[in-house]
């Protein structure tokens, strides 16, 4: 009704195509529909993407227990060999950054489905490799599948999720990685229980079994994964219009460029845009730093372990509760990074406490201390990688700027693992004095790069706000019809803080006639359709003014 209050409108004037007519016609829904639709797309979307993660860095890292199964004795390697199997997979996985752009041009549910396949006959070709240099080729090929996917899979959650809910969504995936870290060990401790009972090398059965649920999960990406909310399969034509209101409401006030169609492309000059912006490499030396512990603890864990004096099998397990409760840290920190919408005090706080406890590693002789001080070196590299993942998205305004973003952020972030994989050399055995002492300093200086962008951005939002409160500064704020920004501001928070709140406030987006009829046919008279033209002449109209408003008090950076 004229006298609701409005919290969003667009000020779109809808052209109805079904019979020709010109009329003007709103869906009304409310703020708790929005979040039954965010709360539908995490159900559907979000565990397949996870599980997809798991297997992918599962896949990557489980040499490093094949390693302690094996694997060393069975081919005569030496240390410098190992690492060279390590360097094999980033040298491919850096080198084929660039075919993440895919992700805007192959609709999702088919270029997953290649990648998906294609890494998991490879990781369990290893099971099967004769030397040294058969092992070398299969894990570079690994490498050239995983780059097609995991680097564009923040890009991909851009199409579903505002950019206020992007920290957690990244998260949750990126969870995956401590997770399935936690899971290789955990597994291969029992595979290699059983498969020393069997004529086949411990090391043989465990690459087979972990390179298998690959490609059994590519049927299922093909049939379930969604290329963009207009056409999910588990979204009805009430929800994609929510989401087309999302879409137009991170256009209009958010000043983002994407695309709610589904059309699939990529626009070089928003490219060459973010190549000339100096954040994107900023954002991309900390990934760089971050990775090299990132890359090196899960492969070397294991060995560490062992090298403190415990069996291998029994480092197997071990190695499994340091990453399980990075998993809960991670989660923790990405919930209340969206929460606080802030990005860099986190990773301030996480690389900091990282840093402190590859301090611990490298003076301490204690093998109690020493394992304990893993738990927070694990828990601060993975908060640390998935915050600055989260940032880098967050920062680019259009589809084509974040394919960028990631990729740039992978080409020099990925360089970090060939540093990091060759930090844990057996002649520095036990203590490994030197590769600790180094990914300390790389943390502290990854705090100290995100203690600068972050007065950078700070520098930059406020001269654009400057310049919004300037460009509109003689609009009618005042007018009785236009409500307080504020009020409505704080009635939000009130509800992010209480999701199961009773406040029920309603939002607007402009339909045709063609889906009003579909809409009345699916859900009869429990949807809330305005056609009165005076009722949605007010609306749009006061919706066109809090677009302006909303502009002007949003920031265009996160911190």
């Amino acid at each position: 009704m004229p006298g609701d209050t409005l919290t969003e409108a667009t000020a779109v004037t809808a052209i109805a195509q079904a019979d020709g007519s010109q009329k003007r016609i709103l869906l009304r829904f409310t703020k708790d529909e929005e979040k039954d639709l965010r709360r539908k797309i995490d159900r559907y979307l979000m565990p397949l993407i996870t599980t997809l993660f798991v297997l992918a860095f599962l896949d990557r890292s489980n040499i490093g227990n094949a390693r302690i199964a094996g694997l060393q004795e069975s081919f005569n390697l030496s240390s410098n060999q190992f690492d060279w199997l390590l360097t094999a997979f980033y040298i491919s996985y850096i080198s084929f950054e660039w075919v993440g752009f895919l992700w805007n041009v192959v609709p999702a549910h088919i270029y997953v489905t290649m990648c998906l396949f294609g890494w998991g006959l490879v990781a369990s070709l290893q099971s099967v490799t004769f030397n040294y240099w058969s092992l070398f080729i299969l894990r570079f090929l690994l490498g050239i599948g995983e780059a097609s996917f995991g680097p564009g899979v923040p890009m991909y959650l851009s199409f579903f999720y505002q950019r206020k809910e992007m920290g957690f969504r990244t998260g949750i995936f990126m969870s995956a990685a401590p997770l399935s870290t936690a899971f290789a060990g955990t597994i291969a401790y029992f595979i290699t229980s059983v498969a020393d009972h069997t004529p086949i090398d411990s090391w043989r059965v465990l690459l087979f079994v972990e390179g298998i649920p690959c490609m059994l999960m590519a049927c299922i990406a093909w049939n379930y994964l969604p290329d963009r909310p207009s056409s999910a399969y588990f979204l009805d034509l009430k929800d994609k219009i929510i989401v087309r209101s999302r879409y137009r409401r991170r256009i209009e006030v958010e000043g983002e460029q994407v695309s709610h169609s589904g059309s699939h492309g990529f626009k070089w000059e928003e490219a060459i845009e973010v190549l000339q912006d100096p954040k994107v490499y900023v954002t991309a030396s900390m990934f760089f730093l971050a990775n090299i512990a990132y890359a090196s603890m899960p492969v070397f864990l294991p060995l560490i372990l062992r090298d403190m004096g415990y069996e291998s099998i029994t480092a197997q397990g071990l190695s499994a509760p340091p990453y399980l409760v990075a998993y809960v840290v991670v989660l923790l920190t990405t919930y209340l990074s969206d929460k606080r919408q802030s990005r860099a005090e986190f990773i301030i706080f996480h690389s900091s406490i990282s840093a402190a406890g590859y301090l611990v590693l490298a003076i301490s002789r204690d093998t109690f201390t020493r394992y304990c001080a893993i738990f927070f070196v694990a828990s601060g590299f993975f908060s640390v990688v998935t915050v600055v993942i989260a940032w880098t998205v967050n920062n680019q305004s259009s589809e084509s700027g974040k394919g960028t973003g990631m990729v740039m952020l992978n080409t020099i972030g990925q360089c970090g693992p060939l540093i990091g994989t060759r930090l844990y050399p057996e002649s520095d055995a036990p203590y490994y004095e030197r590769g600790m002492i180094i990914c300390s300093i790389a943390m502290f200086a990854v705090a100290i790069l995100a203690i600068m962008l972050r007065r950078h951005l700070a520098r930059l939002n406020a001269e654009s706000y400057k310049e919004e409160r300037y460009r509109l500064i003689d609009d009618e704020y005042s007018s009785p019809s236009v409500p307080s920004i504020a009020d409505e501001d704080e009635d939000e928070d009130e509800d992010e803080d209480d999701e199961d709140g009773d406040e029920d406030i309603s939002r607007y987006e402009v339909i045709t006639v063609a889906e009003a009829r579909q809409l009345r046919e699916e859900h009869g008279f429990n949807i809330d359709i305005l056609d009165d033209e005076g009722t949605v002449d007010t609306i749009l109209k006061n919706g066109a003014k809090l677009v302006a408003k909303k502009q002007a008090q949003t920031f265009k950076y996160m911190l």
